[in-house]
């Protein structure tokens, strides 16, 4: 549940999180890399071995967008795989007064090979299925999970229940 009095992420936070996607279960391990410049030095090192990537900014801050390249840039230099699902979000769509519209987001998604959604970790509109699709991806992308010893980010299982996703018609995919 979103939290208001809740302070941003410093440095980096931990978290394990086990969904359904397509009939399996995933166990994700999911480091939140905290956004500010102060902080940079701490990121690189969480990128290794790192399956998927979702990248975070916020519709009402044109600047958290236009440092998205440098963001790229960083997962280029650091990534050990060039085979990573990369994820774009924009975030707090909840808010008024956007200076990031969702044409933008989706245009500059694409340029760089990444889906896309928008959503609000306030209302947990689409955030759900914005960790849905980067697992989907990452499933259906041969070599990123099918050796454990290779990657120890995503683990799945094969789970007694019907296939689907909860993810509903907002999503958007680059």
């Amino acid at each position: 549940m979103f939290d208001p009095d809740l302070a941003a992420t410093i440095g980096v936070d931990f978290k394990v999180k086990t969904i359904a996607v397509d009939g399996n279960k995933a166990k994700l391990a999911i480091w939140d890399t905290a956004g500010q410049e102060r902080f940079r030095t701490l990121t690189p090192s969480y990128y290794r071995g790192a399956q998927g990537v979702i990248l975070v900014y916020d519709v009402t801050k044109r600047d958290t967008f236009t440092r998205l390249d440098n963001w790229l840039n960083e997962l280029e230099t650091y990534c050990t795989r060039n085979d990573l699902v990369k994820m774009l979000v924009g975030n707090k769509i909840d808010k008024e007064n956007h200076e990031v519209d969702r044409n933008e987001g989706l245009k500059f998604a694409r340029k760089h090979s990444m889906l896309f959604i928008e959503a609000s970790a306030k209302t947990r509109d689409g955030v759900q299925c914005a960790f849905e699709e980067l697992v989907e991806k990452i499933i259906q992308t041969p070599g990123l999970w099918e050796s454990e010893s290779l990657s120890p980010g995503l683990r799945l299982s094969h789970q007694d229940q019907p296939k689907g996703s909860s993810c509903t018609g907002y999503c958007s995919l680059a």
